[in-house]
């Protein structure tokens, strides 16, 4: 299978170097990713200033094809897609340093990267690491290199989006995969306001979040604390199919 690895953590985070070394023996790869880290950009892409794409040399990873990206996620996967003899059969993006749970996806590059995957007739998957100080990559390469096989066996549709997290664990003490839903969560919004040494305020938002999170929940925040690698399938389209009757009939069709 012809797949093209992405992320939002630059082409030389340790992730994607772990997650090809283990896909590598399988697949063949393409790496295609940003020149520095881009987390955040959510589904941002270029357009008033030109892309640059340079090819690199990944250690441990010589004989794969990787090219750092002066943009976006989203732009890598579009730049891949359109410009790169490589026929896509899907995409990887991750692993990301850090969770992707809940509504992270709406902000994240490495989902977005998926997301726009998807939106090209691509079957994607985003993957992340819960820790943002990752120990055990290699482990988690190996849970989303097992995932993929499983999904080849049975066939792969062309709109398969997966979000999946894993704990940064090892692979022997994972309990085992869940299906569930997106965990809500709400962010600290209160930018840190400093002072640079010439007087003018600059300002730092804070990492902090915090997850609404029953202890019988069904959803990613809380089997990934339990220590399951949680799967989550996505869709691009967020029209609210429940709510368009609703508004047709208080707001009809026609202007005064």
């Amino acid at each position: 299978m012809n797949i093209l690895l992405t992320n939002d953590d630059g082409v030389f985070a340790e992730g994607i170097s772990c997650l090809a070394k283990a896909l590598k023996k399988e697949h063949n790869l393409l790496i295609v990713a940003p020149d520095t880290q881009r987390s955040g950009a959510a589904h941002s892409f270029t357009m008033y200033v030109p892309l640059r794409c340079k090819r690199v040399e990944l250690k441990g990873l010589e004989d794969v094809p990787a090219y750092a990206v002066s943009g976006t996620p989203v732009d890598c996967v579009k730049l891949a897609y359109g410009n790169f003899d490589f026929d896509i059969d899907l995409v990887i993006s991750g692993i990301n340093d850090g969770e992707n749970r809940g509504t992270d996806v709406f902000y994240s590059g490495t989902v977005s990267a998926a997301v726009e995957a998807v939106l090209l007739g691509i079957p994607a998957i985003a993957a992340s690491n819960i820790s943002s100080n990752c120990k055990y990559g290699d482990d988690t390469a190996e849970v989303i290199r097992q995932i993929v096989g499983k999904l080849i066996e049975t066939g792969i549709s062309k709109n398969m989006l997966l979000n999946i997290n894993v704990p940064d664990l090892p692979i022997s003490s994972l309990k085992g995969m869940k299906i569930t839903k997106l965990s809500a969560q709400t962010y600290e919004n209160i930018f840190d306001e400093r002072i640079d040494m010439r007087g003018g305020k600059y300002y730092w938002l804070p990492s902090g979040k915090t997850t609404v999170c029953g202890e019988n929940d069904d959803n990613d925040e809380r089997w990934a604390n339990e220590g399951y690698a949680t799967i989550t399938p996505l869709v691009p389209d967020l029209t609210d199919y429940k709510s368009m009757g609703y508004y047709k009939d208080i707001l009809g069709d026609s202007l005064k």
